[in-house]
């Protein structure tokens, strides 16, 4: 009687005692933490998204490649001469064969590679009727795959992701705006290599 007495009042002292909290209230305290956190990921960006588009004069989006053969678009919102933007990054043109998958017995290895994507955060001032400048941060992730022979495949063969890495990088680029509406740009992007492509602009008011 006294060691099951002994037993369960073990288990409730491990459950949490006065000194350190047992491991089912730490859960319990996880569990608070990642909800309090989820809460503030979307109240921060939904404030800043109110305050952005109730002071903007307008907005427009920017379409390019690099010449990492990786496309990007990004979203603008103007203020005046300025404009904040956010985008992405995707190389999807890429060497991989067939679909992601892991490994096969039986297969062969006939070659690897590797692609990446980001979330570029930028901003752009407006100097004059003609000429932007502009920059951006890129956040991303870089992917290492392996392409593998697979005779029972449609595609020939499949590929496996082997490595991943977090990656950082920033770029600078010029526009040539041809009118309030539409300009091309031009610039080198540490991610994505030499980039260039078209922006269009939707104005409540005229920038210059």
């Amino acid at each position: 009687m006294n060691v099951a007495q002994n037993s369960v009042e073990n288990k409730y002292r491990n459950l949490g005692s006065s000194h350190e909290p047992g491991p089912y209230l730490q859960i319990k305290i996880n569990i608070c933490k990642s909800r309090s956190m989820n809460k503030y990921l979307i109240l921060i960006p939904s404030v800043f998204f109110v305050l952005l588009t109730s002071a903007q004069t307008g907005f427009g989006f920017d379409a390019g490649i690099g010449t990492s053969k990786a496309p990007m678009i990004a979203v603008k919102y103007f203020f005046g001469n300025n404009a904040a933007s956010i985008g992405a990054t995707y190389q999807v043109f890429n060497d991989a064969l067939g679909k992601k998958h892991d490994y096969l017995a039986g297969t062969t290895a006939i070659g690897d590679g590797d692609y990446f994507y980001s979330i570029d955060v930028g901003y752009t001032r407006i100097l004059n009727e003609n000429f932007s400048i502009s920059g951006d941060v890129s956040i991303g992730e870089k992917k290492y795959y392996q392409n593998l022979r697979d005779d029972n495949s449609p595609q020939g063969g499949y590929h496996q992701i082997y490595k991943s890495k977090s990656q950082v990088g920033g770029g600078a680029y010029l526009t040539y705006n041809f009118n309030t509406s539409f300009g091309l740009f031009a610039g080198y992007n540490s991610l994505r290599g030499g980039t260039f492509g078209l922006e269009f602009r939707f104005l409540k008011d005229k920038q210059y």
